[in-house]
């Protein structure tokens, strides 16, 4: 069995990514069969918003983990409730943290912000960071990811959002520090509000806003140490034999390795083979093998499976064990 797609020590998280309509929803299902049949305790997570994982598996998915076979769970994770709840908690937050505020509609702020860009990737990965925290619970995390896009930004997003958080607690440090050398000229700045006396603070152990974004920046840690961890994260592309994918998957190789993320696996789905010359396809098949030269020069240091072209598309247990059975053995 290929070694990066086995836990070692805890849980092996695998994120199947690639283009729209190439089959990766259904590699993945196929993947996740296969390791629970080898005896490994597998949840696979939908996390494209066009959810087709319970079509796949012809059953009905929800946020909850459903079994479906002995070691194997599935659930698909709805997009919206993901943003309303991450907007939420910020709202909590920033309200608990910021109650001297009370001229700021916060309401109306976060209205206009569930539509700002960029929250669809912080919801996604907030959920992501949530099922890595019970990661302990299973043996293998497979995510059928959004299209490449969507996805590389998410996987991109702890290394941003570090700097970020490191550049912000810097400014908020240089905030406290004013307000302490204000404090020493006019003493301690106090407020009241709904009848209680508050002290501005400007101390870091004393002050909500550095505690948060302390906090907030110790959760992004966790998920860029687990998805920069060759022995705990793996990447698998799945493509067609053509042009366009292996462009996708050229650039999603290259954005991975810049962020340091493991790139392991492509799998090549619907491999035309024939016994004989077929006029009708001839130039198709000519096209497809010079993209599967291209991906066997080009990838050297990536494992490559090819897919045959099925008769008809791989549903149920049984025929996603055997699509699974050519990723999982090496």
């Amino acid at each position: 069995m290929r070694e990066f797609l086995l836990p070692k020590e805890g849980f092996r998280t695998v994120f199947v990514i690639g283009k729209g309509g190439v089959g990766k929803t259904t590699t993945s299902a196929a993947l996740s069969v296969a390791l629970a049949k080898r005896g490994y305790k597998t949840l696979i997570v939908s996390l494209d918003p066009a959810h087709n994982l319970g079509d796949v598996f012809m059953t009905k998915l929800t946020d909850e983990p459903k079994k479906l076979a002995e070691n194997l769970y599935a659930s698909e994770l709805d997009m919206e409730k993901l943003i309303k709840g991450y907007l939420k908690h910020l709202e909590d937050n920033l309200k608990h943290m910021y109650r001297y505020l009370t001229v700021i509609n916060l309401e109306k702020y976060f209205e206009v912000l569930s539509f700002s860009p960029g929250i669809e990737e912080y919801a996604t990965l907030e959920a992501i960071r949530n099922i890595l925290l019970k990661g302990d619970e299973w043996d293998v995390i497979i995510f059928d990811t959004p299209p490449t896009g969507l996805t590389l930004r998410v996987l991109a997003l702890p290394r941003i959002s570090l700097i970020w958080a490191d550049k912000l607690i810097e400014i908020r440090r240089k905030i406290l520090e004013r307000r302490r050398m204000i404090a020493k000229v006019h003493g301690d700045q106090k407020f009241v509000l709904e009848g209680q006396e508050f002290t501005l603070p400007k101390d870091e152990e004393e002050d909500p806003v550095m505690k948060e974004l302390r906090k907030y920046r110790k959760e992004v840690e966790f998920v860029e140490d687990v998805l920069t961890d060759p022995g705990r994260t793996s990447v698998i592309a799945v493509m067609n034999p053509e042009m366009l994918p292996l462009y996708e998957t050229r650039r999603a190789h290259e954005s991975l390795r810049k962020f340091k993320v493991p790139f392991n696996m492509i799998v090549i789905n619907k491999v035309i083979s024939v016994e004989r010359e077929i006029p009708e396809i001839k130039v198709k098949l000519e096209a497809q093998e010079r993209v599967l030269r291209e991906i066997m020069a080009e990838f050297k240091d990536v494992e490559i499976v090819k897919v045959p072209m099925f008769p008809e598309e791989p549903r149920g247990l049984e025929r996603l064990e055997k699509l699974g059975g050519m990723v999982v053995e090496g």
